[in-house]
């Protein structure tokens, strides 16, 4: 008999906690970390970058790029000077992408259908990034 209470008692204990009744349970349940995690929207572009006359140049872009908050991956092909960038839409967009470039005196636009939207001049190397 003993056996049968300790059971019946668990279940009942058991039950009680899922379904008290209080609505304290439901709205907790409501509030889990789960029901409030934001998705992140990452989206990949690929940029066409002038201006780009050495491997140092290409590094510095790298740099910059990496350390814009949202940005999760940069893959830069020097030569070829298409960078192909992996960052979270709801932290950075395109244009901040792009003037973080232009801050440092290169150019970039976006690249569709494998053609950028228009060509650039290339700039020296001396008054991009000195090498």
């Amino acid at each position: 008999m003993k056996k049968i209470i300790l059971i019946s008692s668990v279940a009942l204990l058991f039950a009680g906690s899922q379904i008290c009744g209080c609505g304290s349970c439901s709205q907790a349940n409501a509030q889990s970390p789960t029901a409030t995690v934001v998705k992140n929207e990452i989206k990949t572009i690929k940029l066409k970058i002038t201006g780009m006359t050495c491997a140092g140049c290409s590094n510095h872009v790298t740099q910059v790029l990496e350390a814009i908050k949202g940005v999760s991956n940069v893959e830069l092909e020097y030569p070829g000077d298409v960078a192909t960038i992996k960052y979270n839409s709801k932290t950075t967009d395109k244009e901040e992408l792009i003037k973080a470039i232009e801050k440092i005196n290169y150019k970039a636009e976006e690249v569709t259908d494998g053609n950028s939207k228009s060509a650039v001049k290339k700039k020296s190397c001396a008054t991009s990034c000195g090498h």
